[in-house]
């Protein structure tokens, strides 16, 4: 947690060690703000999504800068139907942390799509339409367009709940039960959606307790009568329903005695067909085989003669001076020469020194690789401090990349300072390359563990 006031992290003290702000309070605010978006978190897990809306608020109120909590509301409320609450909570994560939000990706889901825009401004205007037809005690219409948003936007929660309400002023209490049972599954505990389911089980049960008994429940289609103590049920068309079922009986037959012998013909003919695709694939592969020898000749032939044609050009250019010594000992000469006319460009001087093959350096003369030792550790110092400042002030023109270019050659001269460790990161850090940045600070904490560099290297890993 860092200090309200200066950005420091801060210790278990009630005070800031940076600033001196007294912090009691401001930790014990982050603390509830963080422990009711985790309750939130738990209940949004087992779709109680009313009830993590309501801690996410409370979080909230804590801290409104707190993203996490703010990007988890966005989508209770878009799981609950309401897209443009769930929006307008994203946006406004998004205006706190601009910078590796995760509300950016849901703007992105709703925006880059015109389409999916459009149907949600359809679903809005249907519902408020749904809601002027209630007014007008046109159920019926409200009935037909509450079903038609429902088949756009299945999470609608409000939905759901007008709808069981026509259905309950048209005493379809069945049908308004079904209809609560869809948004209990998309939210386990809306208290609207409990109370009037509720209310629809005392209305079924009050009917059930009615003077016609239980069979006022029962469908039309479904007749009962009395024998004794038995009531008996017996649908309308039970004979008509058993003829029926015997022509698809038959049907099924028919169907079941064709696939029967299509199975009995089929395997003999998937056998021969299979023999006959075996013997043209084996007198392909054999073509295929003798071509392919003859290719792999032709491809040996060809390495052959490429690898003396390499050979004989390595040989023409040791002997025209174009890769050999002479080009080696031109670059140790410039180098000399530029050290002793301008001592102060080192940097020039470790470039050209740099360019000095390794491999040529290791079968050089004595003379060769004591001048070249020389001049590396004459002119070292000067160039480390040549770099440094021309990686400063790339700085102060907010050029990272050059700086980090230039920290980097640092680096290469003095690789047991963690400052210019520290400083090369935070170049990579702003220029946008964070995986450098952050193997940079992964070696600060291995080689330096014991340094302040190390602890702030692994906050800015944790961030």
């Amino acid at each position: 947690m860092k200090c309200y006031a200066c950005g420091n992290r801060l210790g278990p003290e009630d005070y800031c060690m940076s600033c001196g702000a007294y912090v009691r309070t401001y930790r014990h605010i982050m603390c509830m703000s963080n422990m009711l978006y985790n309750d939130g978190l738990a209940k949004a897990n087992v779709r109680d999504i009313s009830g993590a809306i309501a801690s996410l608020n409370e979080s909230l109120k804590y801290n409104k800068r707190n993203i996490d909590a703010r990007n988890l509301l966005g989508l209770c409320y878009f799981e609950r139907g309401e897209v443009v609450p769930a929006l307008s909570e994203w946006i406004i994560s998004k205006n706190y942390e601009s910078k590796k939000n995760v509300a950016d990706e849901y703007i992105s889901f709703l925006q880059s799509n015109p389409a999916r825009l459009d149907t949600i401004n359809q679903t809005i205007k249907k519902f408020n339409q749904a809601l002027n037809f209630c007014y007008q005690n046109s159920q019926d219409l409200a009935i037909v367009q509450l079903k038609k948003v429902l088949s756009i936007n299945e999470n609608l929660i409000r939905g759901y709940q007008l709808l069981a309400l026509l259905y309950i002023e048209t005493k379809d209490y069945d049908k308004a039960r079904r209809t609560l049972l869809r948004a209990i599954k998309i939210d386990r505990n809306d208290t609207t959606t409990q109370r009037y389911l509720k209310e629809i089980n005392s209305l079924i049960t009050e009917q059930a307790n009615a003077g016609d008994g239980s069979a006022a429940l029962l469908p039309q289609d479904i007749i009962t009568y009395q024998n004794g103590n038995d009531t008996i049920i017996q649908p309308v068309g039970a004979k008509e329903k058993r003829g029926f079922s015997s022509i698809i009986n038959i049907v099924i037959g028919l169907i079941i005695g064709i696939a029967i012998s299509w199975y009995l013909i089929l395997p003999g003919k998937i056998s021969l067909a299979t023999k006959e695709n075996d013997e043209k694939f084996m007198a392909v592969s054999e073509e295929l085989t003798a071509e392919k020898a003859s290719h792999q000749e032709s491809i040996k032939k060809a390495e052959t003669l490429e690898a003396q044609n390499n050979e004989l050009s390595h040989q023409i250019e040791e002997l025209t001076g174009t890769n050999g010594a002479t080009t080696e000992n031109d670059r140790l000469l410039r180098a000399a020469r530029l050290y002793l006319e301008e001592p102060s460009n080192s940097g020039k001087v470790m470039e050209e020194l740099a360019d000095v093959g390794a491999d040529y350096l290791l079968g050089a003369s004595d003379e060769f690789r004591d001048l070249y030792a020389k001049l590396q550790e004459t002119a070292a110092g000067d160039a480390l401090k040549y770099y440094i400042k021309l990686a400063k002030e790339a700085f102060k023109t907010k050029d990272y990349a050059t700086a980090a270019e230039y920290y980097t050659k640092v680096i290469e001269l003095d690789p047991e300072n963690s400052d210019y460790l520290m400083d090369l990161a935070y170049a990579y850090r702003e220029s946008g390359e964070t995986e450098k940045a952050a193997e940079i600070y992964r070696r600060v904490i291995t080689d330096f563990s014991e340094t302040q560099n190390a602890a702030d290297a692994a906050e800015y890993l944790e961030q």
